[in-house]
């Protein structure tokens, strides 16, 4: 969604630094509302580990809302989309190698440590705010590889954990001031012009998206994962070495 928008908002008459962060904040915006209605989907089925969700959301929280309000006043932040483009190749690859495990071992309640989470929640809450992700592509491997979760159950709860650090980051991105006119409907660094149709279609996918994870096999979860977090990592990567 991110590279999409910055294709739309190339012939605004602002400059690339302001496009790039209403495009972010639009973003946040879209995925609070899908990771919210996702969530609400996920708990109907209880897929969702809610203590680990807990753990990792809600130290992000506090980083997001101060992230968001911090790249309301700055400028160019294209080397850290690179860096983390590099991160989702990583474990992009490292995904494709679990998925070629034949029988993976998966504990019904396998331990996870709420410290580790929490910790990763604050700077995953941070980096949600900054590149306009939601905040799925770093609770996943968090999750996966800190929390020791199922792969099933990640997802979903990774979508619980974001709910929260969503929300905060686009309060955050509302109330820094006046953005930038790319829209009539800017609220703040917002632009509801582009984020109300985006969120009711990522909104309609949602149900789909529970009933392939709910169906799914491990291997092509993993799979799933992998391939995801190579597409965004090679264009976040452009995107940052390209600014």
């Amino acid at each position: 969604m991110v590279p999409f928008m910055y294709v739309v908002y190339r012939s605004a008459p602002v400059t690339v630094s302001a496009q790039t962060v209403v495009a972010h904040a639009t973003s946040l915006g879209v995925a609070f509302v899908t990771s919210t209605f996702g969530t609400w989907h996920y708990s109907r089925v209880k897929a969702v580990a809610w203590r680990a969700a807990t753990a990792y959301a809600v130290p992000g929280i506090l980083s997001a809302f101060l992230v968001a309000r911090l790249l309301t006043k700055v400028h160019e932040a294209h080397w850290i989309r690179a860096a983390f483009g590099v991160f989702l190749l990583v474990s992009a690859v490292d995904m494709a190698r679990r998925a070629m495990i034949p029988h993976p071992v998966h504990h019904e309640h396998p331990p996870h440590s709420s410290g580790w989470l929490g910790l990763a929640g604050f700077f995953g809450g941070a980096i949600s705010s900054l590149l306009g992700i939601g905040g799925g592509l770093i609770a996943v491997p968090v999750l996966l590889y800190v929390g020791r979760m199922p792969v099933q159950a990640v997802a979903p709860t990774a979508l619980a954990g974001v709910c929260l650090t969503t929300l905060a980051g686009s309060i955050g991105y509302m109330t820094g001031g006046a953005g930038p006119p790319v829209s009539p409907w800017m609220v703040g660094f917002l632009d509801a012009r582009m984020a109300v149709p985006l969120a009711i279609g990522a909104v309609t996918s949602v149900p789909l998206g529970v009933r392939l994870n709910r169906t799914l096999s491990p291997q092509k979860l993993f799979w799933f994962f992998a391939a995801t977090f190579s597409v965004i990592g090679v264009l976040l990567i452009k995107e940052g070495l390209g600014g």
